[in-house]
């Protein structure tokens, strides 16, 4: 590094540091903490929630879509039976997948978002002390398959099922 760029960066560094020691500058909340969750409007909540769902979903297809070029995908396979819809690698990987069955669609929208944000927020509401668990890793809990109320994710807590998964 030459020293003109070190003093360049010396100086944004001080001058960032003492622009967040001005008296009034509220500080920012940790990124994916229930600070930051419970800073956004409701309508930035089910934003967030939707792009999870929809970034899960996407991520799920492909990962899917995947599993028929490693496992044989060019091999005839039967139509399954009834605790395998299908030998198809693909359609027995999305049968897995999470769902979130409690979003729905009208012409105004999605519906349902704010089942999931709701929990999110009465969980951060109450139980304060576990506000740097990461708003995200929540959201596992919420699909289909593992569906936890706000009391029960804190149950989860307590018990230190939710140890290495905190924002700092």
């Amino acid at each position: 590094m030459t020293s003109g760029f070190r003093l360049l960066l010396a100086f944004c560094l001080t001058t960032n540091a003492a622009i967040s020691l001005l008296p009034g500058q509220t500080p920012r909340p940790y990124p994916w903490s229930g600070d930051e969750w419970l800073s956004w409007s409701a309508s930035e909540r089910k934003i967030f929630v939707r792009g999870y769902i929809d970034g899960n979903l996407a991520g799920s297809w492909s990962a899917c879509e995947a599993a028929n070029d490693l496992f044989e995908n060019t091999q005839d396979h039967h139509l399954g039976d009834a605790t395998h819809p299908s030998d198809i690698p693909s359609v027995r990987c999305l049968a897995r997948r999470p769902t979130f069955s409690k979003v729905g669609s009208s012409r105004n929208g999605p519906t349902g978002l704010s089942t999931y944000t709701g929990i999110i927020t009465e969980f951060y509401t109450k139980h304060p002390e576990y506000r740097k668990v990461s708003f995200d890793f929540l959201l596992l809990y919420l699909n289909d398959k593992k569906f936890k109320t706000a009391d029960e994710l804190f149950e989860m807590a307590k018990r230190g099922e939710m140890n290495g998964v905190f924002v700092y």
